[in-house]
C-alpha cells in the first residue's frame, strides 16, 4: 500500500527539529557564534553552497548595510556587492514581497551585467532570498542562500521553506541577543545597577532593555530612537546623568549603561558605600566589603542620606536607577 502523505510529514518534521536546533542555538551560542552554526544545521535541509546574512535599512531604495555575515564567501564579496547593488534586480525583488522568497537566476543575462559579473567572480549560478521588516526599526533582516553554476536550481519548496524558516532565525537572533545581555549582566561589577543593550556599527539599537532607554531619555529627554542620539559615542560614553562602557561582539557592539547622578554629589568613598547600600546589604556586608569599620559605614550612610535628601535604603536604589533584573 502506497503512502503519498509519508513525505509531507517527513519533511514537516525534519523543520520542527531544525527550528528546536536553531532555539537551542540561540541558548548556547555566543552572539559571534550563532550564524555560523545555524547556517551549517540549515544546509541540511535546504542545500546550499555559501550564504549572506545580514540586517539593513533602505534608504533611497537601496540597501544601506548595518550589519553582515558571510558564510563561505571572503570579505571581499560585501564591497564588491555594493559596486553594482544600484543595478541588482534582486533588491528590488525581494522588498516588494517581504516575506516571500525570490528565485534569482545569476547566470541570465536579464538580470544584468553587474550581477553576472558577481556570479562569475564568485562562483554563483543562483540565489534564493528572503527579507523579513522589522515593524519597529524598520530594519530590514535578509539571507540569501547562493549554489554554485551546474548545481541543482532552487524550487517553489525551497521558496516555501525558507519564508517559514526565516522567522525563526529573526526570534533566534533576538533570543540569543537577550541571552547575551543576560549573560553579560552576571559577569560585571554591580549588575544590578547597570542596563544593557545591543547596538550595530552605525549605532542602531538591535535590542535593549527598558533600563537603557530610560537611561538614554535622562540624558536626551527627546530621543525616540532606532539609531543612537547624536553626539552618542558607541565606543564609549560619559555625559552629566549618562555612564556608558562599550565592548566589541563580532560586528556589533554590547552597551552597560550606569546613571551618573550620584556622582557629582558623593565622594568616590560615599558612592561605593551607596552602591553597596543601595543592592541591599546591611551594615556589617557594606563594611567587610570595603574594608570599613561598621561605623565608618554608618558615618557615610549619614553623610548620603543627607547629601541626597532621603531617608531609608529603597530610595538610594531607586536613584541609582536599577533596572528591574
Amino acid at each position: 500500500m502506497n503512502h503519498p502523505d509519508h513525505a509531507p510529514a517527513s519533511q514537516l518534521q525534519a523543520f520542527s527539529e531544525l527550528t528546536l536546533e536553531l532555539q537551542q542555538l540561540a541558548q548556547n551560542k555566543d552572539l559571534e557564534h550563532l550564524h555560523p552554526h545555524a547556517l551549517a544545521r540549515i544546509s541540511k535541509l535546504l542545500p546550499f553552497d555559501s550564504a549572506w546574512w545580514g540586517r539593513a535599512a533602505l534608504i533611497d531604495g537601496l540597501p544601506d548595510e548595518h550589519s553582515c555575515y558571510l558564510y563561505r564567501l571572503p570579505p571581499s564579496y560585501l564591497p564588491d556587492w555594493q559596486s553594482i547593488r544600484h543595478t541588482d534586480v534582486t533588491v528590488g525583488r525581494v522588498h516588494a514581497v517581504p516575506g516571500q522568497a525570490v528565485i534569482v537566476d545569476m547566470t541570465d543575462p536579464a538580470n544584468g551585467p553587474g550581477l553576472n559579473w558577481l556570479g562569475r567572480l564568485y562562483h554563483i549560478g543562483e540565489l534564493l532570498c528572503v527579507v523579513h521588516i522589522d515593524p519597529h526599526t524598520h530594519l530590514s533582516n535578509h539571507l540569501a542562500l547562493y549554489r554554485a553554476p551546474g548545481a541543482p536550481g532552487f524550487t517553489q519548496d525551497d521558496c516555501h521553506l525558507l519564508n517559514n524558516l526565516m522567522l525563526h532565525l529573526v526570534a533566534a537572533v533576538s533570543a540569543n541577543q537577550i541571552r547575551t545581555l543576560v549573560a553579560t549582566r552576571e559577569k560585571l561589577s554591580r549588575p544590578r545597577n547597570l542596563a544593557l543593550a545591543v547596538c550595530d556599527p552605525r549605532g542602531v539599537l538591535q535590542c535593549a532593555e527598558r533600563g537603557f532607554v530610560d537611561l538614554l531619555l535622562s540624558e536626551w529627554p527627546r530621543w525616540s530612537g532606532p539609531r543612537l542620539p547624536s553626539g552618542f559615542d558607541i565606543g564609549g560614553f560619559e555625559g552629566q546623568r549618562l555612564q556608558v562602557e562599550s565592548s566589541a561582539v563580532g560586528d556589533l557592539y554590547l552597551l552597560a549603561a550606569r546613571s551618573r547622578s550620584l556622582l557629582p554629589k558623593l565622594s568616590p568613598r560615599e558612592n561605593a558605600v551607596a552602591h553597596c547600600f543601595g543592592d541591599g546589604k546591611t551594615y556589617k556586608e557594606v563594611a567587610r566589603d570595603l574594608g570599613m569599620s561598621p561605623n565608618t559605614v554608618r558615618h557615610h550612610i549619614r553623610a548620603i542620606y543627607s547629601k541626597l535628601g532621603v531617608k531609608d535604603k529603597a530610595r538610594i536604589a531607586q536613584l541609582l536607577h536599577a533596572p528591574p533584573d
